[in-house]
């Protein structure tokens, strides 16, 4: 049986290679354009599928390329917008402190230079923490004041810390007079919500008059310190069935826009 195969076999063989060789022989031209017609087709297509590839990888890398320099620019946008609120902020700084040394060199009260460390603020309380206290002389019930006037009241005092109690706190009590008129009464905050002070206790017989500078008057407070402006009264109320009349202010100090302060330790 084996035999058969292999006589089939011996016999095929090389009777399909003599076929091969003539036709090969005789159109070979024929034969390889049919096999390119065949070939290349495949090969192009593939070859388009190759460039379409690459094309989609080159435009995803240039796009990431374009994504990181952006990353890098915005952020290094963010550094240099810091560095130059920083530089402003120290030469705003800078101006403030120069401001405020001039007019501790030409008043004539003993100050003490304090930072604010900490503003405490509700609607009716206003108070702000400083990095000055007994180790400073800062002592309670003394004046704290900005180079524009006065801003508030010491009210307690540690070692190295002070609170101190604005005028623009509703429990700020502080005795004054006018410069015009010596016009007097005792001038209260009205919270943190508005920028305004009102003078109490007003008798009717008084002339009050508007634009008027109020400044600090003599008290019986151990560290009263008379003459520290405060603000210039922008309105009056009267009322016909009291003794007493109210007059508005508007401070010279600004209340949520202070850095530093002088505490008055003698006068």
């Amino acid at each position: 049986m084996y035999k058969k195969y292999f006589y089939v076999i011996f016999i095929l063989v090389p009777f399909l290679l003599v076929t091969l060789s003539i036709i090969y022989q005789s159109e070979p031209i024929v034969m390889s354009s049919r096999l390119l017609s065949f070939v290349y087709p495949i090969k192009a297509f593939f070859v388009k599928i190759y460039d379409k590839f690459y094309f989609i990888n080159a435009f995803l890398s240039s796009q990431k390329k374009i994504i990181d320099e952006n990353k890098f620019l915005r952020e290094e946008v963010e550094r240099l917008k810091a560095r130059e609120n920083m530089l402003d902020y120290c030469q705003n700084e800078n101006i403030q402190l120069k401001r405020f040394m001039d007019y501790r060199y030409e008043s004539n009260y003993k100050l003490v230079l304090v930072r604010v460390v900490e503003y405490i603020r509700s609607y009716s309380k206003d108070l702000v923490l400083v990095d000055g206290g007994e180790n400073k002389g800062i002592k309670k019930g003394m004046y704290a004041i900005t180079d524009e006037g006065l801003a508030g009241k010491v009210i307690e005092t540690t070692n190295l810390y002070s609170y101190i109690r604005l005028l623009s706190d509703r429990r700020s009590l502080l005795s004054v007079t006018t410069l015009n008129n010596q016009v007097r009464g005792i001038i209260q905050g009205e919270g943190k919500l508005t920028n305004r002070l009102t003078i109490k206790y007003i008798p009717m017989s008084s002339n009050v008059e508007i634009n008027d500078v109020v400044v600090t008057s003599h008290s019986i407070e151990t560290y009263s310190v008379p003459g520290v402006p405060i603000g210039i009264i922008k309105d009056v109320r009267q009322f016909s069935k009291d003794m007493f009349q109210e007059a508005y202010v508007m401070p010279f100090v600004k209340f949520d826009k202070i850095e530093f302060l002088f505490i008055i330790v003698e006068g």
